[in-house]
């Protein structure tokens, strides 16, 4: 991943710190304390079915789409399933807690970088390339062992995340 940054180098994207790389399972925006109480809770009832899992860490893409990309990301999966699993009954805590239902299918994935202007057309070849090159390429795999809720502050300087609860989950 840092060799596909630092071929997009001169492109005006801002790279995410590896320090501060994660997969989110379920996004809840701006949330009162009573509510995200209720969320915590009612995740660590289930969290205590979940099972530990390997996340393979695999290819580039890019959201939207490849002519207009805001979001460039690293592909994750996990072969046994565990990972939808637990998406799936976060996506319910969250209805249960007031949320809608996310309109878009989770997609395991980990945000690389976030592009703040339009690429030049150069740059934009240059990540297609990329990410065609890549679509196969193993970066690895991580073992999750557990699953932490977490507060974005959004700063000029990036995001600033701190952790409000840890949910192991089982072997």
């Amino acid at each position: 991943m840092a060799a596909a940054q630092s071929r997009l180098a001169d492109e005006p994207i801002r790279w995410v710190r590896v320090e501060i790389l994660h997969l989110t399972l379920r996004f809840l925006g701006e949330t009162e304390s009573a509510t995200l109480d209720r969320v915590r809770l009612a995740a660590g009832e289930r969290a205590a079915a979940w099972r530990t899992f390997d996340l393979e860490v695999h290819g580039l893409g890019c959201f939207p789409d490849r002519q207009r990309p805001r979001v460039i990301w690293a592909g994750g999966r996990d072969a046994s399933g565990a990972l939808a699993v637990i998406a799936e009954d976060l996506e319910h805590v969250a209805r249960d807690a007031g949320f809608p239902p996310e309109p878009r299918r989770f997609s395991a994935h980990l945000t690389i970088g976030r592009v703040k202007e339009r690429m030049s057309a150069e740059g934009s070849r240059r990540l297609a390339d990329l990410i065609d090159r890549s679509a196969s390429e193993p970066f690895g795999s991580v073992p999750v062992r557990a699953i932490e809720i977490l507060k974005s502050d959004l700063r000029p300087s990036g995001p600033v995340y701190s952790r409000l609860a840890t949910l192991l989950l089982s072997g």
